[in-house]
């Protein structure tokens, strides 16, 4: 557990008990965008919160070395709730020169997720999206845990040898 606690070495400022870290990973979730900015349950502006984000992210000064977007993006699995996301989030990372990482949620459409987020995917249209990125010896794994048309959430058999498979070999900066 990593405590908050500010206190002073001559002229730095120390936060915590351990060394910088050698990745900075921001991690945004659950997004939940709507096709043409409607509103999440009527009442709630989704969009408008993801660019509340985007320019608080921007303003802290924070420079991550990728940004991490986990499931459910879009609500519906809509493919313009998908561009929305990317018109939000591209110029962020460009503007960072940051890789954007995109998961799978159980809200999320795989067809639709890889035709607008993932162009260059070759998996079929309804195989798990299941990932490997890998940023200057850190590895990020995703596992796409959706059951098509259900709520819950599944790893199975060939997703776990996938996986044993990729953790066989280490990453020089940890998975």
């Amino acid at each position: 557990m990593t405590r908050s606690h500010p206190a002073t070495e001559g002229d730095e400022m120390r936060y915590s008990e351990y060394p910088r870290a050698e990745r900075v990973l921001l991690h945004l979730s659950d997004t939940h965008l709507r096709a043409g900015g409607a509103p999440l349950y009527g009442t709630v502006d989704s969009e408008a919160y993801l660019a509340a984000a985007v320019a608080a992210i921007e303003a802290s000064g924070v420079r991550p070395d990728a940004l991490v977007f986990t499931g459910d993006l879009a609500d519906f699995g809509e493919g313009d709730a998908y561009a929305r996301i990317r018109t939000l989030v591209d110029p962020l990372a460009a503007r960072l020169s940051a890789p954007v990482v995109w998961v799978m949620g159980n809200h999320d459409d795989r067809a639709t997720f890889r035709a607008h987020l993932l162009p260059d995917d070759v998996a079929g249209p309804s195989a798990p999206v299941d990932r490997v990125d890998e940023f200057d010896g850190l590895r990020i794994v995703t596992l796409d845990t959706t059951v098509p048309g259900r709520h819950h959430g599944e790893v199975g058999d060939a997703q776990r040898a996938w996986l044993a498979d990729v953790l066989a070999t280490p990453a020089p900066l940890g998975t």
